[in-house]
């Protein structure tokens, strides 16, 4: 009965891991060893299923994603099994499989002994037990749902020859499935995380202000690209043993407690930016603020380092957009009107655009007054003001 050969999360009477030879514990606690390093390093799950064989008499592992559309399915890992009899089981068998049959009173993390598996010889009678599983020399086994979303589930099983019971082995196998299913989930949140990490320095490296992180040390741990230029030779700010500095000793000193008001910020959970004005020569001075990042903030966002602050610096020369489409779109500009805008936004007057783009100062002022009709500004600063409003700060 199915009853029989489908337990809980723990083991019972003599499977008890505890109550059997030293060297089963060994081999057990080396298996949940695996298991725990695969949710860091997916490689593992191999020598994971690899131990799982050995650990249970198998001849054949595997971790196969299946999905009730059979092409969404995938193998994830794979040893003893014939790669034809792999290929063939999503050509062929995946809709087959009796494991995954509505019928089947499957439960995510519950183990099941496969040759008694449901009522009335559901799997030992299917065509995928004689044509799929028997021809590769497997009779028994035992195997577990360990994830499960909408209809894509992720099945682990240890095949085995004809001799013994498998059935005798469920219990143990239980005690296994918790750590799988545990490492599983780690590894679905760090790539999820990982994902948003890389998603963030993404969008961050097409941002036209710069922006760094620093931790709890005063080491810079992030810079985009626009802070990168802004730390290169010759410039106002630099990196001197891994801490964010100026050049300008009055500035540094600046820096130096913006920073450290910040940690204590941070601890606090307060959130008070500081400005300090970064001198240059011979050109306009930038706008640096820092901004203290909470534990809490920082740890709810999983970030690899425990940043303390962020750090944005705006570039008066440097226009904080580069992308105009949008805005013409949204306001029905022609492509001459949308050059003259784009010359207008660097803040040259109307003589200097019409030399530039090598038109008479008249066209410049009927497509500048065209411009203003249709966004609804009736000055040239106004205008100016409605696109800073309007458009995201991207570099490109």
């Amino acid at each position: 009965m199915v009853e029989e050969t489908m337990l809980g999360g723990h083991a019972t009477g003599g499977d008890r891991v505890s109550d059997g030879a030293s060297s089963q514990r060994h081999d057990l606690l080396d298996t949940i060893g695996l298991i725990q390093d695969a949710a860091l390093d997916p490689s593992a799950w191999v020598g994971a299923v690899e131990r799982m064989m050995l650990l249970f008499d198998g001849i054949a592992g595997v971790l196969v994603i299946n999905s009730a559309d059979a092409d969404n399915g995938r193998t994830v890992v794979q040893t003893g099994v014939d790669p034809n009899y792999q290929q063939r089981y999503f050509d062929e068998f995946a809709r087959l499989d009796p494991v995954f049959d509505p019928r089947s009173p499957l439960m995510v993390g519950r183990p099941v002994c496969l040759s008694p598996f449901t009522p009335g010889g559901l799997f030992t009678n299917s065509t995928f037990y004689n044509e799929w599983f028997v021809p590769q020399g497997f009779h028994d086994g035992l195997g577990a749902v360990v994830y499960s979303r909408g209809t894509r589930r992720l099945w682990l099983s240890v095949a085995r020859h004809g001799s013994g019971h498998a059935a005798d082995q469920v219990g143990r196998f239980a005690l296994l499935l918790p750590h799988v299913m545990r490492s599983l989930r780690v590894a679905e949140r760090l790539d999820m995380v990982s994902n948003q990490q890389r998603a963030l320095g993404d969008a961050l490296a097409v941002v036209s202000h710069a922006v760094m992180l620093v931790d709890r040390r005063g080491r810079l741990v992030f810079a985009n690209p626009a802070a990168e230029v802004l730390l290169g030779p010759d410039q106002p700010m630099s990196v001197e043993q891994g801490l964010l500095t100026a050049r300008d000793p009055v500035t540094a000193a600046a820096l130096e407690a913006a920073l450290a008001a910040a940690m204590i910020d941070a601890d606090d959970g307060q959130g008070g930016v500081r400005d300090i004005v970064v001198p240059r020569d011979r050109r306009r001075p930038l706008l640096l603020s820092v901004v203290p990042v909470g534990r809490r903030a920082a740890d709810h966002a999983d970030l690899d380092v425990p940043v303390a602050a962020m750090i944005l610096v705006a570039d008066p020369d440097v226009r904080p957009w580069a992308r105009l489409d949008g805005f013409a779109r949204a306001y029905g500009l022609t492509a001459a009107e949308g050059k003259i805008l784009d010359a207008l936004l660097d803040g040259e007057g109307v003589d200097r655009v019409a030399e530039r783009l090598g038109i008479g100062r008249a066209t410049v002022k009927t497509h500048l007054n065209r411009i203003l009709a249709k966004t609804g500004t009736a000055r040239q600063n106004e205008l100016i003001r409605l696109v800073a409003g309007s458009l995201s700060p991207l570099r490109k």
